[in-house]
């Protein structure tokens, strides 16, 4: 059996060569192995839709998934606040597989739930009416119809709101199990994020069984973890940044 990663908030930044390396370097390594990679949101700093494809932005990123996919690997991306309009055109151009919200895998004969976790540890009413309001398809089109520049404004204004919602400072383990718990009553084993920018390995019990918690760290200033599975889970840090 292969090995299964799960990266989160990398948060790609566009046009940024070197800013690219620690990520291409990882996808390099992760090759050995490899049965199937995640990430689970926030790929991108933003993303404008299809535009990104043919801009220069993130070329070779795009490449190197590319390359992943041909390889044998399956690589799949749970979209988060920041790379929320990846849709199909993204999916050809990569391989990579765009997945829904939440999405729920075996592992160890445990059921774990894979999110970005915005729509998990959120506390900010008005950043999830505007992510419902962007999945209605009118409103979608009208932003993907309007002029690059003015779509880029946008994408890098709503970054600020997003960051509201993102402290590490403001989860503390209780707060991290209260907010899962809806989860593992819904018979959830394992939950499987990013989004807050505060990596660790949570443990607790519901209804008489174990259940865990893996918040995966972020790539731009963080440690840089990732999640593995090679018949367990284990937090690990990228070191060949």
């Amino acid at each position: 059996m292969g090995k299964t990663l799960f990266v989160s908030d990398v948060h790609l930044l566009p046009a940024s060569p070197l800013d690219h390396e620690p990520f291409l370097r990882f996808l390099s390594f992760s090759k050995k192995d490899l049965e199937a990679l995640y990430f689970l949101g926030d790929l991108f700093d933003y993303w404008i839709g299809p535009r990104h494809l043919d801009s220069a932005d993130y070329r070779e990123p795009l490449r190197a998934l590319k390359d992943l996919s041909v390889s044998g690997a399956a690589v799949y991306l749970i979209p988060g606040n920041r790379d929320y309009l990846v849709e199909k055109r993204f999916e050809r151009a990569t391989g990579v597989r765009v997945l829904k919200e939440f999405v729920v895998r075996e592992f160890a004969h445990r059921r774990v739930l894979l999110t970005h976790g915005d729509f998990v540890y959120n506390r900010n009413p008005k950043y999830v009416a505007y992510r419902r309001l962007m999945e209605l398809r009118p409103i979608r089109g009208a932003y993907l119809s309007i002029p690059e520049g003015a779509s880029r404004r946008i994408a890098r204004g709503f970054r600020g709101v997003s960051r509201m919602t993102t402290s590490p400072f403001r989860w503390s383990q209780r707060d991290l199990i209260a907010d899962a718990r809806s989860h593992f009553r819904r018979g959830i084993e394992v939950l499987v994020c990013g989004h807050i920018h505060a990596p660790q390995h949570v443990r607790t019990e519901v209804q008489g069984k174990p259940r865990d918690i893996y918040i995966l760290g972020d790539w731009d200033g963080g440690t840089q973890e990732y999640l593995e599975f090679d018949g367990a889970f284990r937090l690990k840090a990228w070191e060949g940044r």
